[in-house]
């Protein structure tokens, strides 16, 4: 029998960033762009591929699985995701059953016609560390960034 001494990381508490930012676009338009998880990749450069693995009774994805790019390699996750149309608002986490912990929300508040607030909020539990990567600085402001590039080339 050979015995494996295996290092225990100290228990590290879940990254939170929050960033709020105004947008070009009405919050409806802003809303139904960034609902649409499986369009996700063409805008957030560090994610690789999103697969529907599950929809809502309205059509929208329920359970999405992805692969994100790491410095040597990826890491797959699955994300489960719930819209409130009303609030014009996404939020989604991780399985429970999940090795990682990835959950957020992001909500849009309109403030003309042509414009709105976007309020964005991740927590981020990753057993990988990719040193190269902005995500592990302030992961907020990264994703809203793209995402606004992204309305931007829509626009």
């Amino acid at each position: 029998m050979v015995a494996t001494a295996l290092a225990i990381n100290p228990v590290v508490s879940p990254l939170t960033s929050e960033v709020s930012t105004t947008l070009t676009v009405g919050a409806n338009a802003a809303y139904e762009v960034f609902a649409d998880a499986v369009e996700i990749p063409r805008w957030l450069p560090l994610v690789q591929t999103a697969k529907v693995l599950g929809r809502h009774i309205d059509g929208r994805p329920a359970r999405v699985a992805f692969t994100r790019k790491l410095e040597r390699g990826s890491l797959g996750y699955t994300l489960e995701y719930q819209y409130n149309v009303k609030e014009l608002s996404v939020t989604w986490t991780t399985p429970q059953s999940s090795q990682l912990v990835l959950a957020g929300e992001a909500r849009f508040i309109p403030l003309s016609s042509r414009a709105c607030l976007m309020m964005y909020r991740l927590v981020l539990d990753l057993p990988i560390v990719d040193d190269a990567s902005d995500m592990e600085r302030h992961p907020a402001s990264l994703v809203v960034a793209e995402f606004r590039e992204h309305l931007r080339r829509l626009c």
